[in-house]
């Protein structure tokens, strides 16, 4: 009894370190990209980026207005008033440029530059390195710890209604948040500008996104559910698809009875496997996460670039994150009440998990430290946290169906147009189901909000007006995604083990 005690306690000093690195590491990046990030962004060649992408925009503006000419006149006119402020911009940018070559770029900052980046992508390719063993073992040995086919029917109808009932409620506290507070009103869209990938998804519409969820693009046969070749597949990261083989995979294995087994057997020590690989990530997390979090500031100006960017959007930044707050609240309410557990200690136990998240902006990078944090920390069992963990990864974005029902109101209402109860209730909808549609990488909430503005009848131009603050509240939503996930575990484990009425 006096071992076990020592050993919880060894075990709550060590996790308390390891939660305090991180802290720590998050505070010193944010730090140095806030106070030296416009430094090492002039040495990174930012310049020349933000040279670039004005230029683009200008070209952009110009082609959208030709565009419009007959159609909308006086919207042409608009964006033609752009022009001259931008290019006055680029002149600026081209001028501090043409200084910045003579005086040459500081060697420190190019260092800290260089050394931040590695750091940071060197953690994100270990997390991206486990994730496709990890959802293939995990996702098999779950279905084959569950056994009996009625057994899994009836988890994948509590997953499912998990999932679907939370992304809902999400939806629904963005649009009741933004029809209130009303952030878009006089939004000043003059540098918006719409990236290549988000301009591809202009023609796509809802149930055409469902579609291609489960067959995959036209253009692209390893994507979607059922790829021409899981292999290839799997080299793109198509979790989805991984999660569906490994799904029927591992029900066949049941069927197999001691022939079966054996390989059941190997896969479930495979992914002991790699768990025990995911720790030794984790000694090297403090530093890759402060890279992370340096680099992300540096890159987009640092410090006096990002406060420029809240200033403009405030009032849209604050009602995203008081929605993304009230969803978490709804969660946690979800986990004592549906749960039976203890929320403080939950979100402790998650704490490791939801900063992961927070830095790489990637639920299904951070996939493999969900699941350390759920099994062995909140003591999920792992035939469940195996089954709906890589599953909610993929298609359970609370945070990103409430951003999107947020952004797409905040977007009409910067182009004053007032949306009826019928339209918002078309984004109640296309937002739920866009969110199913995204995948688990940063800012794919962008490439499937085009879905729903298109439902609503409005420009995916206006996704220019808050490109500049995404990859901020990018890191936030994931941070709702995962904790989603991790509820719907503990949930899904407590209503399967009751006895079916």
């Amino acid at each position: 009894m006096k071992r076990k005690a020592n050993g919880k306690v060894k075990r709550a000093t060590g996790e308390l370190a390891g939660l305090t690195a991180i802290i720590v590491a998050m505070v010193l990046g944010a730090v140095l990209g806030l106070l030296y990030g416009r430094s090492m962004w002039l040495a990174g060649g930012g310049l020349k980026e933000e040279i670039a992408r004005l230029e683009m925009t200008v070209a952009q503006k110009t082609e959208r207005a030709k565009a419009l000419e007959e159609k909308d006149p006086a919207e042409a006119a608009r964006l033609r008033g752009h022009v001259p402020e931008i290019e006055s911009r680029l002149a600026e940018v081209r001028q501090l440029q043409e200084q910045r070559s003579k005086e040459g770029v500081s060697k420190l900052a190019l260092v800290a530059w260089e050394f931040t980046k590695f750091c940071g992508d060197l953690f994100l390719q270990s997390l991206r390195l486990m994730v496709v063993p990890l959802v293939v073992t995990s996702m098999i040995c779950g279905i084959a710890s569950l056994g009996d086919v009625r057994h899994i029917g009836r988890v994948g109808f509590l997953t499912v209604a998990y999932f679907l009932a939370t992304t809902l409620v999400a939806v629904v506290i963005g649009i009741v948040l933004v029809t209130a507070i009303r952030p878009g009103v006089g939004a000043d869209d003059t540098f918006a500008f719409v990236t290549k990938n988000v301009q591809s998804q202009e023609e796509t519409t809802a149930i055409g996104t469902l579609l291609n969820v489960v067959r995959g693009a036209p253009d692209d046969p390893n994507s979607g559910m059922i790829p021409s070749n899981i292999l290839a597949a799997g080299a793109e990261m198509n979790v989805l698809a991984l999660i569906f083989f490994s799904l029927v995979f591992g029900g066949a294995l049941t069927t197999l009875g001691d022939r079966g087994k054996v390989v059941i057997d190997f896969f479930d020590a495979a992914n002991a496997a790699i768990m025990k690989m995911v720790h030794l990530v984790m000694w090297f997390a403090p530093m890759g996460i402060f890279g992370l979090v340096a680099f992300n500031i540096a890159k987009k100006g640092g410090g006096e670039a990002f406060a420029g960017e809240v200033t403009k959007l405030g009032k849209y930044v604050a009602t995203v994150i008081l929605g993304l707050v009230l969803q978490g609240v709804f969660l946690l309410v979800v986990l004592k009440l549906l749960g039976k557990r203890r929320p403080l200690e939950f979100v402790m136990h998650s704490a490791e998990a939801l900063l992961t998240g927070l830095t790489t902006g990637s639920s299904s990078a951070t996939l493999p430290l969900t699941i350390e944090c759920t099994e062995e920390k909140n003591g999920v069992s792992g035939r469940i946290a195996g089954f709906v963990l890589p599953l909610g990864a993929t298609v359970n974005m609370n945070g990103t169906a409430l951003y999107e029902a947020v952004a797409a109101v905040f977007i009409a209402q910067s182009l004053g147009m007032t949306l009826t109860f019928g339209a918002l209730l078309v984004i109640v909808l296309t937002a739920t189901l866009a969110a199913i549609g995204a995948a688990g990488i940063p800012e794919a909430g962008l490439v499937t909000m085009v879905i729903v503005l298109t439902a609503v009848g409005l420009p995916i131009t206006g996704i220019g007006l808050i490109l500049a603050i995404d990859w901020f509240l990018d890191r936030l939503r994931t941070v709702n995604n995962i904790f989603g996930d991790m509820v719907g575990a503990a949930v899904v484990e407590r209503y399967e083990a009751a006895p079916a009425r």
